[in-house]
């Protein structure tokens, strides 16, 4: 993806709110669910510790629970899929990872970010 692109991505310009909401029984949660999704498609570009972030600003981080829920919008802007949309911006599979989540995790990420709404 254009590294200008996927700033604008960040800045809300892309993406369609997905609208999920969280389920009422076997909620994900970071245990659960967060911390592996993150691990597995995020973390190569968006850790504090990340060496080469393949232009993923600074201000995305995602090293924790507390830091998915700041960004939980713009995630699920990128990356999450629901009854109002499938958004796939994010991963780019031109970095550190080469397989692009399932439907279904892009909607497990959906309502798990919807569980982080107040």
């Amino acid at each position: 993806m254009n590294r200008l692109l996927l700033v604008l991505v960040f800045a809300g310009c892309a993406g369609t709110p997905t609208e999920s909401a969280c389920p009422t029984a076997n909620a994900p949660t970071y245990d659960n669910f967060g911390r592996d999704f993150m691990t597995k498609y995020c973390s190569g570009c968006h850790a504090s510790t990340a060496t080469d972030r393949h232009g993923a600003p600074t201000s995305q981080t995602y090293d924790s629970e507390a830091d998915v829920r700041m960004h939980a919008l713009d995630i699920d802007l990128v990356a999450a899929a629901g009854p109002n949309a499938n958004n796939t911006a994010m991963p780019e599979l031109d970095g550190p990872v080469h397989v692009a989540p399932t439907d279904a995790e892009r909607l497990r990420l959906g309502e798990y970010l919807a569980c982080m709404r107040p």
